[in-house]
C-alpha cells in the first residue's frame, strides 16, 4: 500500500511540475527566445573588422628569371572578431609569394601571411589571396634613346637636329617585352618659347620592369633658325652707378660703333636701336684714378645673339669732383 501511494505522489508531483512548465508554454517560449535573439544582437554589435594594407614580397625568383607582368601594389588584409578580443590584434601584416621551383610562364600564386603568429585562430580574409605571374627569361638589348617634345617653339621655329649623349643604352629584362622594345625614351622635352639651341638633362622613361645602363642623357636641341645677321652704328652708352663724389674726365661721349646681332631671320625684323641698351658699371670704381680696359655690358633682345660689338672696353679717367670745385 505504502508504495503504491508513493508512486502516486510521484505521480502527482510530476504532473504539478509538469503543468508549471507548460502553463503559458507558447508565452514562456517566445521570452527565452528574444532572450536568445538579444543575447546574439549583443554579441554581434560588438564585432570588430580592420582593414590592413599591405605591399606583398616576392620571394625566391628562379636565377635567370624575370617577372614579366605588373604585380598589384597592394594586398588587403581583412581581420574580423569581437571587440572584447581586440587586444589581440596583430598591428600590421606582411604578405609574401614563394616562387620556388617556378618555370617560365604565366601561373596564379598564392599569397601567404609572413611572421610567427597563430593566423589559424584569426578570421582573416587576403584580397587578392592569389595573384598572376608571368616569369620569362632574362634578356639583354642595346637600343637608340629617343627623345620626344612638346610645345612650340617661339614662331613655329622646325627642330634641325636633337644631339643625345650617350645616344644608346643597354636595356635588361623579360625577353617577351625586350624584344619588343626597339628605343627608349626620354621623358618630355618641352621647347614652348625656346628660340636657340637649348641644352637640358633629361631622364630616361622605362617601360615597368625594364632596366637600363643609363639612367640620364645630355640633350641639345638644334632649331632651323634661318640665321641672319643685323648692324647698329652709333649707340650711346649709358654711366650707371658713379659715386657722386666724382665726376668722369672725358671730352667725348661713350660711344658704341658698331654693334651686330644674329637671330632668326624672321625675329630680326622687329628689332630696332630701342630694343638695345648699353652700359658701363661704376659701382665698384671707389677711388679717383683712371681705370683701363672697363667692359660694356649689352642688353639685347632676349631671342638675338651677340656677335660682335666696338669698341667692347674703354678706359675710363675718375676725378674727385670736391677737389675739381676748389681750383
Amino acid at each position: 500500500m505504502k508504495d503504491k501511494k508513493a508512486v502516486t505522489l510521484g505521480k502527482s508531483n510530476f504532473k504539478k511540475a509538469l503543468g508549471r512548465i507548460t502553463n503559458r508554454f507558447w508565452i514562456k517560449m517566445l521570452c527565452l527566445l528574444m532572450s536568445f535573439i538579444l543575447f546574439l544582437f549583443v554579441r554581434y554589435q560588438k564585432e570588430y573588422t580592420k582593414d590592413y594594407i599591405t605591399k606583398v614580397e616576392i620571394r625566391n625568383i628562379p636565377p635567370r628569371l624575370l617577372i614579366a607582368n605588373h604585380i598589384p601594389e597592394n594586398i588587403t588584409i581583412t581581420l574580423k572578431g569581437f571587440k572584447d578580443n581586440v587586444y589581440e590584434l596583430p598591428t600590421e601584416f606582411s604578405t609574401y609569394i614563394d616562387l620556388t621551383n617556378a618555370s617560365i610562364g604565366s601561373n596564379m600564386y598564392e599569397v601567404f601571411l609572413a611572421g610567427d603568429i597563430d593566423y589559424s585562430k584569426m578570421n582573416i580574409t587576403v584580397n587578392p589571396n592569389k595573384i598572376p605571374i608571368i616569369l620569362d627569361e632574362l634578356a639583354y638589348k642595346t637600343v637608340p634613346i629617343a627623345v620626344p617634345t612638346v610645345g612650340v617653339a617661339s614662331l613655329g621655329l622646325a627642330v634641325d637636329n636633337i644631339i643625345v649623349n650617350p645616344s644608346n643604352t643597354i636595356i635588361s629584362g623579360p625577353k617577351s617585352i625586350i624584344s619588343s622594345i626597339d628605343e627608349i625614351k626620354t621623358y618630355n622635352i618641352d621647347l614652348t618659347d625656346k628660340y636657340l639651341d637649348y641644352s637640358t638633362i633629361s631622364r630616361i622613361n622605362l617601360p615597368t620592369n625594364i632596366k637600363s645602363d643609363v639612367s640620364r642623357v645630355n640633350i641639345k636641341v638644334i632649331f632651323n633658325k634661318d640665321v641672319e645677321k643685323i648692324e647698329f652704328n652709333n649707340i650711346a652708352i649709358n654711366i650707371d652707378n658713379l659715386n657722386s663724389k666724382f665726376n668722369i674726365n672725358s671730352d667725348n661721349a661713350f660711344i658704341i660703333n658698331k654693334l651686330v646681332l644674329e637671330a632668326n631671320k624672321t625675329l630680326l625684323t622687329n628689332i630696332s636701336i630701342n630694343d638695345i641698351v648699353l652700359s658701363i658699371d661704376l659701382k665698384d670704381m671707389t677711388n679717383a684714378g683712371v681705370y683701363s680696359n672697363v667692359s660694356v655690358e649689352a642688353n639685347i633682345p632676349i631671342h638675338t645673339k651677340l656677335v660682335e660689338i666696338e669698341p667692347s672696353f674703354f678706359d675710363i679717367e675718375i676725378t674727385d669732383r670736391e677737389a675739381a670745385t676748389n681750383k
